[in-house]
């Protein structure tokens, strides 16, 4: 009765059995392959030994090669020779070659050196230690040594699932819909030896199994796309500081060009007060880009802590207030259209910023006599200009640091290609979404207020 209602007793004689035939047929296939294996892997060492010899050689001159073969002989117990012009060179201990009652092995090989065009032919002899070889032969074999006790231990499980049948049958199948990972399942045993607590134990590791992986795919969900935020911030910074200091570079080096040439009195650089302006109006440039880089990094760092409840209405229509002498040099229309009392949430400072590069790029990229107009409802805030379009190859790179759709990089004209990274860096940590599309003949910059963070009077 104790045999029967113990599932550890018969596994037990049946496993000790299969251990006792293992053992024999392991030592058995270790007496009969080792010495083909032993060779083998001997044969190979000593070639792949050689190989690494010809390509140290292949970068050695013939005056340091002797250093080279006495260290390669000490190291692997070979002898190495060659012969020049009539000489043969030989290195390596050749009287513990000729005393020693070990097992030698020669390979011959043309190998060249660095500094002479022939090539010569090597003659290499190896002395095996037979202990250090075996032991090294033996953690080779042991894959195969694996292989072999998977093959028997496969073996004996089909047998003893012969043998116990039904309750171990029904549990593999279990077992096969649990690595699927499908929990839609119940193991019905109704047993009191050890397969009951088993497959008792199966239905509860199921259950919780069932809540745990939902759970876990929820938040492994949520890393992936945290990881993949972190890669691309880590790749945007990279970019980011390789071209800032390409774009830094331009100025400096001409400013230092306009300086050296006034201190020679080069040309017109001898009228040092009509060159000086134009270097005032390099480093003023210089020194707003740098802000500018100074600024993103300061926001890219220090994420908003603080928000409070703020009018976008009273926002706007300073911003417009500010631009419009810009507007006004440039003859644009601005036709506005600005609804009362929107509230968001968000940091008064950095939203001005974010408005006013916006606005400001739309009469900085518009024609002059244009039109743009600014829409701002409940629902969103939307920039127009009109008489201008953006290649659509270029839309998708416009908010990309140092950027520019005019392609001649000139400042003048195309801006430092931070305005719109900045714009998006902010709108970002505001949790507003935004998007810039052409419209026929117009581009429009469109912010959307949601819910979260627009507070409606």
């Amino acid at each position: 009765m104790k045999l029967k209602d113990s599932l550890n007793i018969k596994v037990f004689l049946w496993i000790f059995g299969a251990l006792v035939v293992c053992c024999l047929v392991i030592y058995g296939s270790i007496m009969l392959f080792l010495p083909k294996s032993y060779e083998m892997i001997l044969s190979a060492r000593m070639e792949s030994e050689i190989e690494k010899l010809s390509k140290v050689l292949a970068k050695t001159k013939f005056e340091d090669v002797e250093t080279v073969l006495e260290d390669f002989c000490k190291k692997n117990q070979m002898l190495v020779s060659f012969e020049e012009n009539g000489t043969v060179h030989q290195y390596g201990d050749a009287d513990k070659m000729k005393t020693n009652t070990d097992k030698i092995s020669s390979l011959s090989q043309e190998m060249m050196f660095s500094d002479r065009p022939q090539s010569y032919l090597f003659t290499i002899v190896s002395l095996t230690s037979s202990n250090q070889e075996l032991i090294g032969a033996l953690l080779k074999l042991l894959p195969f040594v694996l292989i072999l006790i998977l093959l028997i231990s496969l073996l004996v499980a089909w047998i003893c699932s012969r043998i116990i049948v039904k309750p171990v049958t029904e549990i593999s199948e279990v077992s096969r819909r649990m690595a699927k990972l499908d929990m839609t399942w119940e193991c019905r045993i109704n047993r009191t030896d050890e397969i009951g607590i088993l497959a008792h134990s199966l239905n509860t590791m199921s259950k919780n199994l069932s809540e745990s992986m939902h759970e876990l795919e929820a938040a492994n969900e949520q890393l992936k796309q945290d990881m993949e935020r972190i890669d691309e911030l880590n790749k945007q910074h990279q970019y980011f500081f390789a071209t800032a200091s390409h774009e830094l570079k331009t100025p400096i080096t001409i400013i230092k060009g306009q300086v050296e040439s006034m201190m020679l009195g080069i040309g017109r650089y001898k009228d040092t007060r009509e060159v000086l302006p134009e270097t005032l109006k390099e480093i003023e440039r210089m020194e707003q880009l740098v802000k500018e880089i100074l600024a993103i990094s300061k926001q890219e760092m220090n994420p908003i802590h603080h928000m409070e409840l703020l009018s976008l209405t009273d926002i706007l229509k300073r911003v417009c207030q500010c631009l419009a002498p810009l507007a006004k040099d440039k003859n644009i229309q601005v036709q506005k259209k600005i609804s009362e009392d929107v509230m968001l949430m968000g940091n008064e400072q950095l939203l001005q910023k974010a408005v006013h590069n916006i606005i400001s790029n739309a009469i900085r990229h518009s024609p002059t006599g244009g039109e743009i107009n600014i829409d701002l409802s409940s629902q969103c805030l939307s920039v127009i200009n009109s008489g201008v379009n953006i290649p659509e190859e270029d839309l998708n790179k416009l908010f990309t640091p140092f950027y520019r759709v005019e392609k001649s990089h000139n400042r003048l004209t195309g801006g430092s290609g931070l305005g719109l990274y900045l714009v998006k860096i902010i709108l970002e940590q505001h949790d507003l979404s935004f998007s810039i599309r052409n419209i026929h003949d117009s581009v429009c910059f469109e912010i959307t207020l949601n819910s979260q963070n627009l507070n409606q009077n």
